[in-house]
């Protein structure tokens, strides 16, 4: 017997949909992956791969915490906002392989307490110049925020109840432009590859 069909409204909208965020403004999904990682010169961060409530895909959002002279570096105080808004103390690195965009395991690093949480994102959109002189573009994590309530980390911290910077951060909130004054290449470009779901599994919990 052949199988008869419902139009579902939610699949109808995901119809030729992308994939990808691709515009600057306010999200909430989870983290898929927030993964350790260091640049070439010795700098620490960490990389996150975003998931939207709308099922779409932002990687490669990287946060640089700590300079190779252990000093902090701005991105340690967009990384204690983000712990602040998803109520984590501490965060403990642990290892484990996840697949790579082949199938074939991949050894990372990972903050699996930052995983599969809700979790609430302002980013930003910025255009550059890729190495090859075509344009590209990537995301800023500009201000994280708790999900359900839409409060900042600040108004967290300050006992407020009732969001109001959110609204201000959206309004004002513009694409940044740095393909005139090109910046060192100190990450990734873009979206590219979704993560599964919950690439550690129970024995990273």
């Amino acid at each position: 017997m052949q199988r008869s069909y419902t139009a579902d409204a939610n699949a109808a909208r995901q119809a030729n949909a992308n994939n990808f965020i691709d515009q600057s403004g306010k999200y909430k999904g989870v983290f898929t992956l927030a993964e350790a990682v260091k640049s070439k010169k010795g700098t620490e961060g960490i990389e996150f791969s975003f998931k939207s409530e709308d099922e779409q895909q932002a990687n490669y959002l990287t946060l640089w915490t700590y300079n190779e002279k252990n000093e902090p570096l701005y991105g340690f105080k967009v990384l204690s906002a983000i712990m602040t808004v998803m109520g984590i103390k501490e965060l403990t690195p642990k290892q484990g392989n996840i697949p790579d965009k082949d199938g074939n395991p991949r050894q990372v690093i990972a903050f699996p307490s930052l995983h599969n949480k809700p979790i609430g994102l302002v980013l930003q959109k910025v255009l550059y110049t890729k190495n090859t002189g075509d344009d590209g573009y990537k995301f800023n994590i500009f201000a994280p925020f708790q999900s359900a309530t839409e409060l900042t980390a600040k108004e967290l911290l300050d006992g407020k109840t009732q969001p109001k910077a959110l609204a201000g951060i959206v309004s004002t909130l513009k694409d940044k432009d740095e393909r005139t004054a090109r910046q060192a290449n100190v990450g990734h470009g873009g979206s590219s590859n979704s993560m599964p779901d919950d690439p550690f599994g129970d024995d990273f919990y």
